[in-house]
């Protein structure tokens, strides 16, 4: 968890409900995004997992690390009811950024309104 106190101004990520897979996933964002300040939130049934920068990456392999255990990246889909910016979805990866930056491959794209 952050013990941030200062909210991040322009963040994106996933809210993914809570339980084993929220934390891998916190753990992989912390892993796939060094050095950008990652807040983790919480919520008691959901955890929400915010990224500064306006970007975030999200990797399959390192979601099997945490986990233990081989794992489909659209099984994280089922688990995420939500999510902040626009997302790429991918069999490898995840994307979220900020509708400013652009998307560097063709995703399949979903936005959220803030």
């Amino acid at each position: 968890m952050s013990n941030e106190s200062t909210p991040i101004t322009d963040p994106v990520g996933p809210v993914v409900q809570a339980g084993e897979l929220a934390e891998a996933v916190a753990e992989a964002v912390r892993i796939d995004n060094e050095g950008k300040r990652v807040d983790v939130r919480n919520r008691g049934s959901y955890v929400r997992i915010e990224v500064d920068g306006g970007e975030c990456i999200l990797r399959r392999t390192t979601i099997e690390d945490q986990l233990g255990r081989p794992f489909n990246m659209r099984d994280l889909e089922v688990s995420m009811p939500s999510f902040v910016g626009r997302i790429e979805t991918g069999t490898e990866q995840f994307r979220f950024w900020l509708a400013q930056q652009p998307a560097t491959t063709e995703p399949s794209t979903q936005e959220v309104p803030s």
